[in-house]
């Protein structure tokens, strides 16, 4: 099942969106347990050391006022010994509640313990003629309170420190933890986002590259891409239409081909006709009516040529020609087309160039088809170029890249206004003319380029245009190699159809 781009829109969404509140719980949990401890230890800690010194003042004023009185027997004093004791008390009771170790509960039963042997040797001491007697076991008792009341202290700040530095940790390791979180979130979130374009940018680049080739001509292109439903279903409506122009291709071919058919016959009639009277077989012709007939006659040859390239270009793209393939010169076939055009060329002052042509070696061809190719270059250059200007044609050994073998490669070069870049490949189309360029107004049918792209992709070649606008253009072709003797000579050559 194929997600729609909105439902891949929510998919991401969804997924960050609970990336994020995945981030925000665990930081509420982690702050939840910070925020405890440090209840913890205003609730309790705090409390407990406030209490616990609490009761340590009240047992030194205790202790001061019970030897003050003892010394002095007075009864302010005396009130003031019993008021500090249940100050003592009060706050032992307090303490009492808020421990929860064992220890700190066993060092308070401990002091408590104490606090009565101490009040008990007060009282004894009151009663006693020599109250100073058993002041050493006074100071002793009081001692040991003293020391351990400290050592609670000590105990409850110990505590509170590892709380602290516990605290401390905790928020480090969070804040390490949602940093890691959110950076791996950061990244699947850029992954996410590259995935969900990619998967939406990719398929409509091809299916936008597929449209431009179907632009230039190609109507048998289709697309078959994984994509979401919608870019999915414009894949298919757009194989739909190169269907439905691949059909009226093929009507407008065979009605084109059907149409130039019928009419060569009776051009052919006419054509035969005018060369009749012209070599005045049924008789005199008076010069007026001689160069009515000559020019009935170029007229009709014209014609008749556009036809026959209309036919040909109709049977090469319904791969209807065989081509007649035997060890061609080509050195020898740009020779002949050079001299076809020679008279024109010089007539024009244009300066032909040949290069490289004794090093081509023989490969295997239809010498016809290829003259023909070379001759439809050669007519394209004269046409575009001004007076003054100059046509090289170059032959020689290049390598093909793509299979490293050795092929003829062709470069018919023109000094011409050159081709604007979006045409170089529209040119090779059947009746494209370009709306640009010096020639304007000597335009053909537009049929010579694709005719010679047909018969060079049918010998496994290739052909393109080079071209800067106000120096001129180049075409070139490439043929394959003759292998050496005791190979195929190119069995896939031996009856190949365009």
């Amino acid at each position: 099942m194929r997600l729609t781009i909105f439902w891949r829109a929510i998919l991401a969404q969804s997924i960050l969106i609970a990336l994020i509140l995945g981030i925000s719980f665990y930081s509420h949990s982690k702050l939840n347990e910070i925020t405890q401890l440090g209840a913890s230890i205003l609730s309790v800690d705090s409390s407990c050391i406030t209490e616990e010194k609490q009761f340590l003042k009240s047992f030194l004023t205790e202790i001061r006022n019970a030897e003050k009185y003892l010394l002095f027997r007075d009864k302010t004093l005396n009130s003031a010994f019993t008021k500090a004791g249940k100050e003592f008390t009060e706050s032992l009771e307090k303490v009492s509640s808020l421990v929860d170790t064992p220890w700190e509960k066993e060092t308070l039963a401990k002091i408590v313990s104490s606090h009565d042997l101490y009040t008990a040797e007060i009282e004894r001491a009151v009663s006693s003629k020599r109250p100073e007697k058993n002041k050493g076991e006074r100071a002793q008792i009081s001692d040991d309170i003293l020391d351990m009341t400290n050592a609670l202290i000590r105990f409850r700040e110990g505590v509170i420190a590892d709380k602290t530095a516990k605290a401390r940790d905790q928020a480090a390791s969070a804040a390490g933890m949602i940093n890691l979180v959110a950076f791996k979130g950061i990244l699947g979130a850029v992954l996410l986002a590259y995935l969900f374009a990619r998967g939406v940018s990719s398929p409509l680049r091809k299916l936008a590259r597929e449209m431009r080739r179907v632009g230039q001509g190609e109507f048998t292109r289709s697309v078959n891409i994984k994509a979401p439903k919608e870019v999915h279903d414009l894949a298919k409506t757009f194989n739909w239409m190169t269907d439905k122009l691949a059909e009226l291709d093929k009507l407008k071919s065979d009605f084109t081909a059907h149409v130039s058919h019928e009419l060569r016959t009776p051009l052919t009639a006419i054509k035969e006709g005018t060369s009749l009277l012209l070599e005045e077989i049924p008789g005199p012709l008076t010069p007026s009516q001689k160069e009515i007939v000559e020019v009935v006659s170029s007229h009709c040859e014209h014609l008749f040529q556009s036809i026959s390239s209309i036919l040909d270009l109709s049977r090469m793209k319904a791969q209807m020609i065989e081509y007649e393939l035997v060890p061609c010169d080509l050195s020898g076939l740009i020779r002949q087309s050079i001299q076809k055009v020679e008279l024109i060329a010089r007539s024009r002052r244009i300066q032909l160039d040949i290069a490289h042509m004794d090093e081509l070696p023989i490969t295997v061809a239809d010498e016809k088809r290829i003259q023909q190719v070379l001759d439809n270059l050669l007519s394209n250059a004269l046409k575009f170029t001004p007076e003054g200007g100059r046509i090289s044609v170059e032959g020689f050994l290049s390598k093909d890249f793509s299979s490293g073998q050795q092929q003829l490669q062709v470069r018919v070069s023109d000094t011409g206004e050159g081709i604007p870049k979006e045409e170089r490949e529209r040119i090779f189309n059947p009746f494209y003319q370009s709306p640009s360029g010096n020639g304007k107004g000597k335009q053909g049918t537009g049929l010579g380029l694709a005719i010679a792209r047909y018969i060079i992709e049918g010998h496994k070649g290739a052909i393109w245009a080079e071209s800067e606008l106000g120096k001129g253009s180049a075409f070139i072709f490439t043929l394959p190699v003759v292998p050496p003797v005791g190979e195929s000579p190119m069995p896939e050559l031996q009856s190949i159809s365009g």
